[in-house]
């Protein structure tokens, strides 16, 4: 039978003994746990091999993270770069908080769109609610506006007016009609129009009133049709509105222009006669074809469009 050395014998020589810090970590008296350390440098820093592999592993996973991000997003690029921001009646803007489609309509990057069904409940916040809220703040510097306008007295200055969603809600139609969130109906809309259901906006239907008491006229200027002449105008005097300057509608052979270059046209007209045009008020953006002085003078409303219609 073998005696068990002595403690004295299992001691290390002068120079590696229990102070020394190698001797610390690697030797640990011969334990199983002394053997797990390494020495990296001679300035005294150390480092477990288990420790190390940790390290390994985590550079290894962070690397295969980042190279599978960037093949991620060269696919989603490639399949990003393949699809239009708009195609037609057809576009979809899919986003699961709608981002993308309220992006693109207040830039006004939509054109033949239908509201993404994912979007209606969207829509139908803003019109109902917060819509009015934009609304009432516009026509309220529309009306600080003019009360700054010199009239001459003469019966041409005059505000150019849009009627749908700006003189008459169609809050009606659209419920019926899931907020734009199916494509747009030529036939039903105008089924809507000869019903003459649009009400007044009070706010509007106030500056009107306004603008009559201090001799400034309101020429309504509209892309309907001039077919549907007599229901707009009976629509119009149904919510309140009496006493306008002029109702311009969409002659046939200006079916095939767009809006802007349709009220743009207009309103260069108005100016030929004579017209002071002092503000323009609407929905839609057409500012094209006025002389510099009346582009001065606009007071424009933009909201995020709701209908295929102008």
């Amino acid at each position: 039978m073998m005696s068990r050395p002595s403690s004295s014998a299992s001691l290390p020589p002068f120079g590696r003994g229990p102070h020394d810090s190698s001797y610390a970590l690697l030797s640990r008296r011969g334990s199983d746990f002394g053997s797990r350390y390494i020495q990296v440098d001679d300035s005294g820093v150390y480092l477990s091999s288990l420790v190390v592999t940790v390290l390994v592993s985590a550079v290894a996973t962070i690397g295969i993270l980042l190279f599978t991000l960037v093949v991620t997003l060269s696919v989603m690029l490639g399949s990003c770069q393949g699809q239009p921001v708009a195609v037609g009646a057809d576009m979809r803007i899919r986003s699961s908080n709608c981002e993308s489609f309220i992006m693109n309509a207040e830039v006004n990057n939509l054109q033949g769109w239908v509201v993404p069904s994912e979007c209606k409940s969207n829509v139908a916040a803003y019109m109902e609610v917060k819509y009015h809220i934009d609304f009432a703040g516009a026509i309220e510097a529309a009306s600080d506006y003019l009360k700054t306008v010199r009239v001459q007295g003469d019966g041409l200055d005059v505000v150019v007016m849009d009627i749908d969603e700006t003189a008459l809600s169609n809050l009606e139609y659209y419920v019926e009609h899931n907020y734009g969130a199916e494509v747009f109906n030529e036939t039903v809309w105008d089924e809507w129009v000869y019903k003459k259901k649009g009400v007044a906006f009070e706010q509007t239907l106030a500056l009107f009133n306004q603008l009559k008491a201090a001799k400034i006229g309101t020429i309504f200027l509209t892309g309907r049709p001039e077919s549907q002449r007599n229901a707009t105008a009976a629509n119009l005097i149904a919510a309140g509105y009496e006493g306008w300057t002029e109702l311009m509608l969409r002659l046939p052979h200006e079916n095939g222009l767009k809006a802007v270059e349709y009220k743009s046209q207009r309103r260069v007209e108005m100016e030929t006669k004579g017209y002071r045009v002092v503000s323009s008020l609407g929905d839609h953006r057409a500012l094209n074809g006025y002389s510099k002085a009346t582009k001065r003078s606009i007071v424009s409303r933009r909201t995020i469009p709701c209908k295929l219609s102008y």
